[in-house]
């Protein structure tokens, strides 16, 4: 009698499912939130598997600033030393040769150069020499040598517009020595720094310097 009952319970589903295989479809109807989940391809899980790679910082093989006169040469370097390159920074030397001289006519005398340079001085014009060589030009101020006569008159009405009144351009070969300096592997947070440092010297060119050849100093 009681085996009979059980059979029947059984057969009607009271007992529940005791299948030791339950098919896919049967199984999902039993998950939660079943109409969430999607299928997909074996290779696509494979896929999703693999750890992305760190993205690496961008670096730029060489750059290159100048030319400085000299006395220009000690603001960029102060500069230069918070990118705190190491040995991935280094100083060239550089032989430039110009064909225009903006200059201011001798003076007659050194007193008279001295006062002269004191009046650029106050300007805030600090790019300049005193021509001490004999001849027609001497106690006379270079302003600057430039290997166009376009980029000299560019620089004259720079000068003109400071309160310089006297300056004259007159043509002129010119080797002077100068400064570039080369700044190797940098990443994007230094070429950013870099790009801030170079705005404050608009005269000066920046190039990349895997063609050039200067000599180290």
């Amino acid at each position: 009698m009681v085996l009979n009952a059980f059979a029947l319970a059984f057969n009607l589903g009271w007992l529940g499912h005791w299948s030791l295989e339950t098919h896919e479809p049967e199984r999902l109807k039993k998950q939660h939130h079943v109409d969430e989940l999607v299928q997909i391809s074996a290779s696509a899980a494979m896929t999703a598997a693999e750890p992305v790679p760190e993205k690496k910082a961008e670096i730029i093989a060489c750059l290159e600033i100048g030319n400085f006169p000299q006395a220009e040469a000690p603001k960029i370097e102060e500069k230069l030393k918070t990118l705190a390159l190491g040995d991935r920074q280094s100083r060239l030397n550089v032989s430039d040769i110009g064909t225009h001289m903006v200059y201011i006519p001798s003076q007659g005398s050194k007193d008279g150069a001295d006062k002269k340079v004191g009046e650029l001085r106050r300007i805030g014009i600090t790019d300049f020499f005193v021509i001490q060589e004999q001849g027609t030009l001497h106690w006379g101020i270079s302003l600057g040598i430039f290997k166009t006569e376009e980029a000299a008159k560019l620089h004259l009405a720079n000068l003109n517009n400071k309160g310089v009144r006297t300056a004259r351009i007159m043509p002129r070969t010119v080797t002077t020595s100068k400064f570039a300096y080369q700044l190797r592997a940098l990443n994007g947070d230094e070429k950013t720094k870099f790009d801030a440092i170079k705005a404050q010297f608009p005269a000066q060119e920046t190039r990349n310097c895997q063609n050039t050849a200067y000599s180290k100093s």
